[in-house]
């Protein structure tokens, strides 16, 4: 029965697995059984009839995620649940946002999901997840003994979040619905109470506040403008003979569509030429200082680069002269970055120049955002203060200034951020 529950996921998905991949919680899923679930394979073979078994076991370990793609996986179903202000058990149940997936999370994941959670003192959110798991270890409660959770293991951590909320009714009502905590219900409301766990902070857990949700949540629409679509069809000899549809998203601040801008043959090339080399993005925190940033969760490569043939490198130079018709801007920075963004993958908000003063003079003046696949469900460039959130398509180009064409200011309106990806990739 355990070697069937845990094949299922393998099982599941065969044949489509980038399909698979791209749901959150096969992602989640599939990450934490690969981590965790191995432990507990190798304790129940230690037995002469598993040494075959051990031995793949032993050698998969090497293999295996470690806890920080754990962490990572988290993390990101963090941000899909806050950002979109989904119920944990709907999640559990594979129903996002409306939207009712092949996909579900078992009370392990659940579980775990508490504990980020309960350690990071956010009881009422870790109360929710711990909810979610006991309700749903009743559906195999042998498989998951044998994986090392217990249903009286969620019951304790489930009261003892709610007296951390100064909820002792709830947290007596857990108690007395569990045999074998129920004897001791007075003696554990006693140590929970004389031992109430001093405030943690997870900077990674970000706060989304409604707007944010509104925004990135799928049933947002923008409002009616006077705003019109037209060809971009000058000043270029280019342009003349190749216009380039153009929409007007906002007209103060200046933000810009372009449709078609890339076509698919170029797009497949891109994206098989960059998969092998794609790496952590980093944020810049100042002019020279380049960190990694849990604000920011995506892969990223820049081009053009002598790892890449003449061709891709070449195709980055026609891209740019491109921009530089539509844009009207002479484009001297030779470089541009690829990005992929996976399951929950996100950027904060934030704004494309790097501070607020004169003292650095090669500061950013304008951002081209070039979407290069479809995403089923999330991922939206969101400006908060414009209440615009535009989707992703293949070869859109999102265009807009971050100087004030009128004082040269910085144009602090454009603070915008990177909606998690839900479903599939950007």
């Amino acid at each position: 029965r355990l070697g069937v529950h845990l094949h299922r996921l393998q099982l599941a998905a065969k044949g489509r697995e980038e399909e698979f991949l791209s749901n959150p919680l096969n992602c989640l899923a599939l990450i934490r059984q690969l981590h965790s679930d191995w432990m507990h394979m190798e304790q129940l073979m230690q037995l002469p009839i598993g040494s075959k078994q051990m031995d793949f076991i032993r050698l998969a370990n090497e293999q295996r995620p470690q806890w920080g793609s754990v962490e990572g996986a988290l993390l990101a179903m963090h941000r899909i649940k806050e950002s979109y202000e989904l119920d944990a058990i709907d999640l559990a149940k594979g129903l996002i946002d409306g939207e009712q997936t092949d996909a579900k999370l078992s009370a392990l994941e659940c579980y775990d999901m508490g504990m980020l959670y309960y350690k990071a003192s956010r009881y009422e959110l870790a109360a929710e997840w711990f909810t979610t798991a006991r309700d749903l270890i009743r559906q195999n409660p042998d498989i998951y003994v044998m994986l090392g959770l217990k249903r009286k293991d969620i019951s304790y951590i489930l009261a003892r979040s709610f007296v951390n909320l100064a909820n002792e009714t709830l947290a007596r009502y857990v108690l007395q619905k569990e045999p074998e905590l129920s004897p001791r219900i007075e003696e554990l409301l006693y140590y929970f109470r004389a031992n109430i766990p001093k405030t943690e902070e997870n900077k990674q857990l970000t706060d989304f506040n409604g707007e944010y949700a509104r925004l990135c949540g799928s049933s947002y629409k923008p409002k009616p403008t006077r705003l019109l679509c037209s060809y971009k069809s000058s000043p270029t000899p280019f342009l003349r003979l190749a216009p380039f549809q153009m929409e007007q998203l906002s007209r103060d601040p200046d933000i810009f569509v372009f449709h078609n801008v890339i076509s698919s043959s170029e797009i497949a090339l891109l994206e098989r030429a960059t998969e092998p080399y794609l790496e952590p993005a980093l944020v810049l925190v100042d002019a020279e200082t380049p960190l990694i940033s849990k604000h920011r969760t995506v892969r990223s490569t820049w081009l053009p680069d002598p790892l890449y043939s003449y061709e891709v490198n070449h195709l980055i130079v026609r891209i740019q002269r491109r921009i530089a018709h539509f844009t009207d801007l002479i484009i001297d920075y030779p470089l541009v970055e690829i990005l992929k963004y996976g399951f929950g993958g996100h950027y904060s908000l934030h704004t494309d120049y790097l501070n607020y003063t004169v003292n650095y003079p090669d500061d950013r003046i304008a951002t081209i955002v070039l979407y290069l696949s479809n995403v089923t469900s999330g991922g939206s460039t969101m400006f908060i203060d414009l209440d615009l959130a535009v989707k992703p398509e293949p070869g859109k180009a999102l265009f807009w200034p971050s100087l004030r064409t009128d004082t040269f200011d910085f144009e602090t309106r454009t603070v915008h951020a990177s909606c998690p990806v839900k479903i599939g990739t950007k």
